[in-house]
C-alpha cells in the first residue's frame, strides 16, 4: 500500500493498483492524472477541501468511481453516497467506516458545517476537519497541522490520544516554509513521546506501507 501527498488535505492511497482519493483541490499546481481511483471522499464542504471542478475531472476520468461524503456536497455532487457516523462501505478493495459529525468549531459554539472521519481498512485514519477520535487501533493518522479552528498543541494531544503507530501531516497548505518546519517539530515531539513514527511529505511525495 502506498500513500502519495497530493495538497494540502488531498491524499491518494494506492492499494492492489487501485485508488482511494480523499480531499482533491488544486491551489500552488495542477494534480496530475489520477487513474483506477474507485473512491473519492469528500470530508465537508469547505473549498480548501472541495472544489467541484476538480472532482469532475477525476470522476470522468475514472467512470464508475464513488464519492463519499457529507448531505452538504452531496447536494451539489450528482450520484454521490451521503454518509454518516458508523456507516460501512466495501468500495473496490477499500473497508470504510465513518466517524464524526461536525466540523471544528472556528467561533467558539458555531459549527461552520458537517464534516465526515473516515477509517480505511481498519486502521487508518483521517478525521477531516475535527479531532474527533475513532473507535480503532490506529496503524497511520493524518492529522491537521494548520488552520483557524487549531493550535498545534491540540494537533499533539489528538496524536497522544489516537496512539499511531505512523503520523503524516494534512492541512498545512497554508504555512510558510518557516512555518512547516517549526509546526512539524512539534508534531515530531508529539510522536517521539508516543514512539511513533512521523511522515512529513511534500505534494507528490509518497510512502510505503508494510
Amino acid at each position: 500500500m502506498k500513500i502519495t501527498k497530493l495538497e494540502h488535505s488531498g491524499i491518494a492511497i494506492e492499494k492492489d493498483g487501485k485508488l482511494l482519493v480523499f480531499d482533491p483541490v488544486e491551489f500552488t499546481g495542477k494534480i496530475p492524472k489520477l487513474d483506477n481511483v474507485v473512491a473519492i471522499v469528500v470530508t465537508h464542504k469547505h473549498s480548501d477541501h472541495f472544489q467541484p471542478e476538480v472532482l469532475a475531472k477525476i470522476v470522468g476520468d475514472n467512470p464508475g468511481v464513488k464519492v463519499l461524503t457529507t448531505s452538504e456536497v452531496g447536494a451539489f455532487v450528482k450520484n454521490s453516497i451521503v454518509v454518516k457516523a458508523v456507516d460501512h462501505y466495501e468500495i473496490g478493495g477499500f473497508n470504510f467506516d465513518f466517524f464524526g459529525k461536525d466540523h471544528a468549531a472556528i467561533v467558539p459554539g458555531q459549527i461552520p458545517c458537517e464534516n465526515i472521519g473516515a477509517v480505511v481498512d481498519g486502521c487508518i485514519v483521517n478525521p477531516g476537519d475535527s479531532f474527533d477520535l475513532p473507535n480503532v487501533d490506529t496503524k497511520v493518522l493524518f492529522v491537521p497541522t494548520a488552520a483557524p479552528w487549531l493550535k498545534i498543541s491540540e494537533s499533539m494531544d489528538f496524536i497522544k490520544r489516537t496512539a499511531p503507530e505512523l503520523v503524516v501531516p494534512i492541512h498545512d497548505a497554508l504555512l510558510s516554509e518557516l512555518g512547516e518546519t517549526i509546526s512539524n517539530n512539534w508534531v515530531m515531539k508529539a510522536c517521539d513521546d508516543m514512539g511513533a513514527k512521523f511522515a512529513y511529505l511534500k505534494p507528490g511525495d509518497n510512502i510505503e506501507l508494510g
